[in-house]
């Protein structure tokens, strides 16, 4: 397998985002090969969860691509550590193009895959995005963040609205959030240890991302879904109702829904034999459907 460093662009906010691309082995420039996206969960830097992910599926054949979100990472953007779900979008649709302009990619079969916070944005994506072909999202967290134990992470409104409002005019200070405090347990085990923890990752997020999440409503725009569509799940996932109120809502005629055993969400982050379970269902679902 070949890693390059790769730039390409969100057009719609006229930023660089860098990106890695992942080549099979004994790659062939006279091939055409099927590409997918890969995201990963809120907050998160190419080289965490989705870099996991993106390498198997790349030993199984696929070009994939993953990236760092614009305000985040080695990507372009300020103020630094926006969760925007728009910009996510846009984001996506960025790296569709990138994968477009590669002569060796059949833009034909390019898929998605998303994990976590992202599972939800690329199964929204998955509805928008005409030029993705197939979905899968891992753990998806995001439904109706307003009713989600999320909302623990956030500041009363009007303080966030008046703490956005200055710093635009000039008059104040960015105000954060703090989305992975070390008191969260299974996620600590994860995000401040050698598992996750990656040069650049912050779990800080400017506080004004909560005004556009709270009304990101992803059940919702899933009900316009139709292509094929997998989520696969962890038995003891604390997203799994979240995960299951998005699958329910596809109207999908190929779609399939994977309760991996004994695993908690982080576990699907990177930990074995759990990602290995997981990919006895992605990868006939991507050959199947891509």
């Amino acid at each position: 397998m070949e890693i390059q460093k790769v730039v390409f662009k969100n057009k719609e906010l006229d930023l660089r985002l860098a990106g890695n691309l992942h080549l099979p082995a004994e790659f062939d420039l006279n091939n055409d090969y099927p590409a997918i996206v890969v995201t990963g969960p809120m907050l998160s830097l190419k080289e965490q969860a989705q870099s996991v992910y993106a390498q198997k599926l790349t030993e199984a054949g696929y070009v994939t691509l993953t990236f760092d979100g614009a305000y985040f990472g080695e990507s372009q953007g300020f103020p630094r550590q926006q969760e925007l779900p728009d910009v996510k979008q846009s984001d996506i649709e960025g790296a569709i193009d990138f994968l477009e302009s590669l002569p060796y990619v059949d833009s034909n079969r390019i898929g998605g895959l998303g994990m976590c916070g992202s599972g939800s944005y690329m199964s929204v994506a998955g509805v928008k995005e005409p030029r993705l072909k197939a979905i899968t999202a891992v753990v998806p967290a995001i439904s109706d963040i307003s009713t989600s134990p999320m909302t623990n992470f956030f500041m009363p409104e009007e303080e966030v609205k008046a703490a956005k409002e200055a710093f635009e005019n000039g008059t104040g200070e960015l105000i954060h959030l703090n989305f992975q405090p070390r008191a969260f347990e299974e996620g600590a085990q994860y995000y401040y240890s050698s598992r996750g923890n990656r040069p650049g990752w912050s779990n800080q997020v400017v506080a004004w991302s909560q005004l556009e999440l709270l009304t990101y409503n992803v059940k919702n725009i899933m009900e316009d879904m139709t292509k094929p569509y997998l989520v696969v799940t962890a038995e003891n996932a604390w997203s799994q109702p979240a995960s299951r109120e998005i699958f329910d809502a596809a109207k999908s005629a190929v779609k399939e829904w994977v309760v991996v055993p004994e695993a908690s969400h982080f576990d699907m982050y990177d930990l074995f034999p759990f990602v290995d379970v997981a990919f006895d269902a992605i990868l006939p679902f991507f050959e199947k459907n891509l």
